[in-house]
């Protein structure tokens, strides 16, 4: 009887050596991942506090800012020349007006340039202003002013393209009617300013590009 017994306490035995084992090495493994895991975080944090302990970040902003400033100018530069522009293009339609031989033609393609050309200066310093206001020097507001620079600069930049799709019938129109009248050949005029609009176009629209991507790179800080 104590024979029939004895397989069945060595079992029991090895079962609870076995279980045993199995809880040390659980233990043990617990153990080793819970040092690892405080190492590996405290490489990180040094490696965070160096990071942020670097000159760049100033780097940055300073450039930022001055890359800011300098893109300010630039739009207060081409909105003066779009203002002049525009005064040019009144000051022409009131002398055709006034002297009455320029042709029904080029009064009506006058008027309509100073129209549009009025519309597209009063969109440009609505979107500028809204900036202009706002905008200042501080190194705390560099990422929120330049994300405010671009995407008035965006916006500036789908003005322009729009202009581009109503300007290309109306300077095709006054061509063809030019043309006409000269009994010319039109094509070397259609090419040209269509080539023109056509090249202004793809420009703005690579600028577009260009600035949106600043923009996404910028609203990640």
């Amino acid at each position: 009887m104590s024979n029939d017994k004895l397989p069945e306490n060595e079992e029991v035995h090895q079962g609870v050596h076995q279980e045993t084992e199995k809880q040390l090495s659980s233990a043990v493994i617990s153990e080793f991942s819970a040092e690892t895991s405080n190492l590996l975080d405290e490489q990180w944090l040094t490696l965070s506090q160096d990071w942020q302990s670097q000159p760049y970040e100033k780097t940055n902003i300073q450039a930022l800012l001055k890359q800011t400033k300098k893109r300010t100018l630039l739009a207060k530069s081409l909105l003066a020349i779009d203002i002049i522009a525009t005064v040019g293009l009144l000051i022409a339609l009131l002398i055709g007006l006034y002297q009455g031989d320029w042709g029904t033609a080029t009064i009506a393609y006058l008027a309509f340039g100073v129209i549009t050309s009025v519309v597209f200066v009063y969109y440009e310093i609505k979107i500028r202003l809204r900036i202009w206001q706002h905008s200042c020097d501080s190194p705390d507001k560099a990422v929120a002013n330049a994300i405010a620079g671009l995407e008035s600069s965006i916006k500036y930049i789908k003005l322009i393209k729009l202009s581009c799709w109503l300007l290309l019938p109306t300077v095709n129109w006054y061509i063809y009617a030019m043309v006409e009248e000269s009994e010319k050949s039109p094509w070397p005029p259609f090419l040209v300013i269509n080539l023109v609009i056509a090249i202004l176009w793809l420009v703005s629209h690579w600028f577009q590009k260009k600035r949106t991507k600043e923009l996404s790179q910028l609203s990640l800080i």
